[in-house]
C-alpha cells in the first residue's frame, strides 16, 4: 500500500505549531530573572568598588594626617644639641619646592637657634584633613608652641616669659614611593 500525501498534509507538518501559552510565560520569566541577577551583580559590583575606593581614600587620610602631625611637631620642636638631627629628618620627610626652599634656609636657622640657645616645643592641639587620595592630601593643624631662649632667661625679674603661641598650619602632602612627604607648610599664627 502506498501513502500518498496532499498539499494540504504537507502544509500542516510544515507549519510549527505555536509554543503553549505556558512555555512562553516561562521564557519571559527565565529571561528577566537572568537580566536581574545580573544587573544586581553589576550593581553589587559597582557599591564594591565605591566602597573600595572610599576605604582607600580615609586609609589616605589618616596616612596623611600621621605624617603632619610628625612632621609639625618636629618643625616646631627645637633645641639647640638637637637642631642638626632634627633639620635632617625635615629635610628626609619633605618634597619639593618646600624641600628646597626649607634647605636653602635651614644653616641661618641653625645658627640662630644655636647662638640663642632657643628651645622650642611644639604639641599639635586640633586637626583635621581637608582632602586626601591616593597620592596627595591638605591638612590642617593647630600647634601649640613653648619657647625659651638665652635672652628670655635674661629678662629683668618679674617679667613675663613668653606665651605660648598657638599656630594654624595648613600642609599640602604628596606621596612619593609609598611615603607621605610635606610638599607645602602655610602657617599663620595667633596669639592666646
Amino acid at each position: 500500500m502506498t501513502i500518498v500525501e496532499t498539499p494540504s498534509a504537507q502544509a500542516a507538518q510544515e507549519i510549527p505549531a505555536a509554543p503553549p501559552r505556558r512555555t512562553r510565560w516561562r521564557r519571559a520569566a527565565r529571561a528577566t530573572a537572568v537580566f536581574g541577577a545580573a544587573a544586581v551583580l553589576a550593581g553589587s559590583g559597582y557599591q564594591s568598588w565605591l566602597l573600595y575606593q572610599q576605604h582607600l581614600s580615609g586609609v589616605a587620610a589618616r596616612e596623611a594626617l600621621d605624617a603632619a602631625t610628625q612632621y609639625a611637631v618636629t618643625l616646631t620642636t627645637a633645641n639647640p644639641a638637637t637642631v642638626d638631627r632634627q633639620i635632617s629628618e625635615l629635610l628626609d620627610r619633605s618634597t619639593g619646592t618646600f624641600h628646597d626652599r626649607y634647605a636653602k634656609q635651614s644653616s641661618e636657622l641653625r645658627a640662630m637657634l644655636v647662638a640663642n640657645q632657643v628651645t622650642t616645643s611644639g604639641t599639635v592641639v586640633d586637626s583635621a584633613v581637608k582632602s586626601a587620595d591616593a597620592t596627595n592630601a591638605t591638612v590642617l593643624l593647630f600647634v601649640e608652641q613653648t619657647f625659651t631662649s638665652a635672652a628670655l632667661k635674661q629678662a629683668p625679674a618679674g617679667r613675663p616669659e613668653a606665651p605660648p603661641d598657638i599656630t594654624a598650619m595648613a600642609f599640602s602632602l604628596r606621596k612619593v614611593a609609598g611615603r607621605w612627604l610635606v610638599n607645602d607648610v602655610a602657617a599663620g599664627q595667633q596669639q592666646r
